[in-house]
């Protein structure tokens, strides 16, 4: 059993206050045994995950990046590592069935708070060992 904290990319464009969403997520995300990395686009993102060879927990993506057809991200990341969590954060209705059709394991309209968005990542997270050790 690893003892290393659980990595969780955070890939949030540079609209509005999102520089705010993402450092407030890093903080809330690092206090609860996370390690955090931040990225404003979906390629920053892709470049840093293939250098880790895939071994990233979770993703936590905004629904602009999400929804982008010519990176698509989540497939991506999919097909490099099945087992990596992918949340979807959406601030208005979308079609969560296609999200969830690419591969999105969780998708979440706003408002939510950060820690509602760590929690449910922490179960993500956990369910994902607990499978992985029973080999469900």
């Amino acid at each position: 059993m690893s003892f290393l904290k659980p990595t969780v990319f955070i890939v949030y464009n540079n609209n509005n206050n999102n520089d705010d969403i993402t450092s407030v997520l890093a903080g809330i995300f690092w206090l609860n045994g996370f390690e955090p990395f931040k990225f404003t686009n979906g390629k920053e993102c892709l470049k840093r995950f293939r250098e880790m060879d895939g071994n990233v927990d979770a993703i936590v993506i905004n629904q602009e990046i999400a929804v982008d057809n010519d990176l698509m991200l989540i497939v991506t990341i999919k097909r490099i590592n099945p087992d990596a969590k992918i949340f979807v954060i959406a601030e208005e209705e979308l079609d969560k069935t296609k999200m969830y059709e690419y591969g999105a394991d969780e998708v979440a309209l706003m408002p939510l708070s950060p820690k509602d968005i760590s929690d449910k990542l922490l179960l993500l997270i956990s369910k994902r060992n607990y499978e992985g050790d029973k080999m469900v």
